[in-house]
């Protein structure tokens, strides 16, 4: 483009043009250079009427072809965009490449994709002249991968691209994102790090390597973060509610609570922050101020699901009797959800209606599929039942997704010393540490875990074993 063109003046003379109804004649690099100003102004409308007029005045003007393939893209027109390239006079430009390449992954035509992307690897990399254009390619294909979720392709282009000098920020924020996707914090941490050594006053990378750090439970580095973040940006919203929640989880609730009660007032018309303050509530047992927040709720964004969360509280309050009344009251619209589907069942096994109460949360897993907290009751509605293996396999599953699941451990072992057998009773008690083992003892036996502090873990185990023998004989006895 012509660097000498004044943008300001050309666009002073067109908005005055159009004040007066007039029709500017302009040359096609005008048209372009209007187009993306407005575009980078936000005003995407009169960017693409301007990329219009400007090839009804120029069409073949490859610059303004090359903006309307990359509006027909963007607005996720991908066929449009494949069949508008075939008319494009230098179709083997490398934007022109990627906008193919980028349409055909969109269009979930992967082989062909590849094979684009195969042969201008090829070509960029036999031309030694050409490094600049290398080091662009691969690095728009790094994003490229990234935004249809294939994050191992993404990986592989751009680290290729860190190989190029001094490593641009744009790649590293995609590099910290494609192994946050793949679960490995580790890795974008270290691209996030790097990242914050080049711009140390950067307030999203700040914000990122919190999160990552929250991730990790790695919570008092996270709040780090988080307080760096709000120097560089005070009274950040976002940036406050993750704060609060990295409390939360880090299990300074009251802290948290007063900081949602803060976010609160200085965004009131943020739903999620209502949601996350009724469980801060909820983990204090502060139940009346639960009540008086749901309350509020409800006069802000309106009724739906609120009669539901107010049964749940009643219940957890333990007034079983109002809870009732408000589940009665759950509206015809609420009631296939998996909150209604939950308080039925809490409000069955409190009536020690057991196969009510299982059904309600069967429902419950039919609408969310591998949802912690109904495997958990599941597992407690089948021992109320002494269907032990039932509870067994819920809690295995439990352990699967969540191995970390409060007691789930401890009770799936209960489990396995109630059922006897005792091939799956020693599987579980390999996952056990020595003094994990002690406190099972003890518990199982009624004895102080300090009669079995001396015991190593081949005595621990074969008085465990005894105990499931035991037990076993008396059971049978019994029966």
């Amino acid at each position: 483009m012509d660097e000498n063109i004044n943008i300001h003046s050309l666009v002073q003379k067109y908005e005055q043009a159009c004040a007066f109804g007039k029709k500017l004649y302009l040359d096609a690099e005008e048209f372009a250079l209007l187009a993306e100003h407005y575009n980078v102004s936000g005003d995407d409308e009169r960017a693409v009427e301007l990329i219009d007029e400007g090839l009804g005045m120029h069409p073949t003007n490859p610059e303004l072809m090359l903006l309307k393939t990359k509006t027909l893209v963007f607005s996720e027109r991908y066929e449009e965009a494949m069949a508008y390239m075939k008319n494009m006079p230098d179709d083997d430009d490398i934007d022109v490449v990627l906008l193919k390449i980028e349409s055909l992954l969109h269009l979930n035509r992967i082989d062909e994709a590849e094979n684009i992307v195969k042969k201008n690897l090829s070509d960029l990399s036999n031309d030694e002249s050409n490094r600049e254009e290398f080091y662009y390619f691969i690095s728009e294909l790094g994003y490229l991968y990234n935004d249809v979720d294939d994050f191992d392709r993404a990986i592989l282009f751009l680290e290729e691209s860190l190989s190029f000098g001094q490593p641009n920020p744009d790649v590293l924020v995609d590099l910290a994102y494609s192994y946050e996707m793949k679960s490995d914090f580790e890795k974008a941490i270290e691209y996030n790090n790097q990242l914050l050594d080049l711009d140390p006053y950067s307030f999203d990378g700040w914000v990122n390597i919190g999160k990552l750090y929250s991730m990790r439970d790695q919570f008092d580095k996270a709040l780090d973060a988080f307080d760096f973040a709000l120097t560089i940006r005070e009274n950040d919203v976002p940036v406050l509610k993750m704060k609060a929640l990295t409390l939360y989880l880090s299990g300074s609730t009251e802290e948290s609570v007063r900081l949602f009660e803060n976010c609160v007032k200085e965004s009131f018309e943020d739903e999620m922050i209502y949601d996350s303050l009724l469980e801060a509530y909820e983990a204090m047992e502060q139940y009346d101020e639960m009540l008086k927040l749901l309350d509020k709720k409800e006069s802000l964004f309106g009724t739906a699901g609120i009669i539901t969360r107010r049964a749940f509280v009643y219940l957890s309050k333990g007034e079983y009797q109002t809870a009732k009344e408000y589940f009665l009251q759950v509206p015809v619209d609420e009631a296939d959800t998996i909150g209604y589907y939950m308080l039925e069942g809490e409000l069955a096994f409190y009536e020690n209606d057991y196969l009510r109460s299982e059904i309600a949360y069967l429902k419950a897993a039919v609408i969310s599929e591998e949802n912690e907290d109904i495997l958990d009751r599941l597992a407690n509605i089948c021992v109320a039942q002494e269907k032990f293996e039932q509870a067994a396999q819920y809690l295995e599953q439990l352990l699967e997704l969540a191995p970390d699941f409060p007691t789930a451990k401890a009770r799936l072992a209960f489990i396995r010393f109630e059922i006897g057998v005792k091939e799956p009773f020693d599987e579980m008690m390999e996952q056990f540490s020595d003094e994990e083992l002690r406190s099972l003892l003890s518990m199982i036996s009624g004895n102080e875990e300090e009669d079995s502090v001396t015991f190593n873990r081949e005595k621990v185990l074969t008085q465990l074993d005894e105990a499931r023998e035991n037990r076993v004989l008396f059971k049978n006895m019994r029966y």
